[in-house]
């Protein structure tokens, strides 16, 4: 599965040479020209890595890199500082304040290249102890989630792959709706495990209850549960967006009562609504469209 980069930087011209780069190198990518831009990204989707320019700053002014290595939820994606020759101190504070390498302009190709893949394997062993650690952790890669007993990550995709080349096969309508507990992390620093493992099992739980015997249900990641429906258009699959909706906003769906309150997202998509021809193309659309549940 082709990995998702972001790009940020401010400079059109030094944007459109990483995407060039990245492109070639087979990555997937989007892109962001500002640090709002950057942090709206993050919200909706999850990038395996993010290149971004040591300038980028907020709207309130705020520094980008702080922000998203302070955060529980996005600190393990690796930053790649991209600074200009001259800059020490940007690289000195970006690295002090959670970026984990640099590179400088003008832009060499053979290092950026080698310092992206260089963050990305450290990233994924980094996930691999981390998956070993407990039951929060991310559900390994093959096989089922110990904790939910819903498909893994690996079972995900080939499913997507399966469906949607069924469903474009036969005209037939397919869905895919993504629930994230976007706060779990903060939940279980402050609650304890077990408060967080008790919501993860409560939402899957219901989750199941509202779907089909024919439906596919997975957790691809700590914090995410993802729906694959077949022979559902994107109107059916609002009928059930919308009865978790009725749940969530009478606290029935989360079921616990936890401090900080449960922050639920939701994201849907359908083949045909725009045309997607992919499984990848298919979650990413739905992952691109979380909003907030109530």
């Amino acid at each position: 599965m082709r990995q998702l980069v972001l790009l940020a930087d401010a400079d059109p011209f030094n944007l459109r040479l990483l995407e060039e780069l990245c492109t070639e190198a087979g990555f997937d990518l989007v892109t962001a020209s500002d640090g709002s831009g950057v942090l709206g990204l993050v919200a909706r989707v999850r990038p395996a890595l993010i290149v971004l320019d040591a300038a980028l700053r907020t709207d309130d002014g705020e520094d980008v890199v702080e922000i998203l290595a302070s955060d529980p939820a996005l600190a393990h994606i690796p930053i790649l500082l991209a600074t200009d020759q001259a800059d020490a101190e940007a690289r000195r504070r970006g690295l002090a304040r959670g970026a984990r390498d640099f590179v400088t302009r003008p832009y060499r190709v053979y290092e950026v290249e080698r310092r992206m893949q260089n963050l990305l394997r450290l990233a994924a062993a980094e996930a691999l102890v981390e998956r070993a650690r407990g039951p929060l952790s991310s559900p390994p890669e093959e096989g089922t989630d110990p904790l939910t007993h819903a498909g893994g990550a690996a079972q995900l995709r080939m499913t997507l792959d399966y469906e949607v080349t069924r469903a474009l096969r036969y005209e037939a309508p397919l869905a895919c709706v993504v629930v994230r507990i976007a706060n779990l992390a903060a939940i279980a620093a402050a609650s304890g495990e077990d408060t967080g493992v008790g919501l993860v099992l409560q939402l899957a739980g219901n989750l199941r209850r509202a779907i089909r015997s024919i439906d596919h249900f997975f957790r691809p990641d700590a914090d995410e549960l993802v729906l694959v429906l077949p022979e559902t258009p994107a109107d059916g699959a609002r009928v059930i967006v919308e009865r978790l909706r009725a749940e969530a906003a009478a606290g029935a769906l989360a079921g616990l009562a936890v401090e900080p309150a449960p922050a639920l997202l939701v994201g849907l998509a359908a083949v045909g609504a725009p045309p997607l021809d992919d499984g990848e193309r298919l979650l990413r659309a739905a992952r691109e469209a979380l909003a907030p549940l109530v």
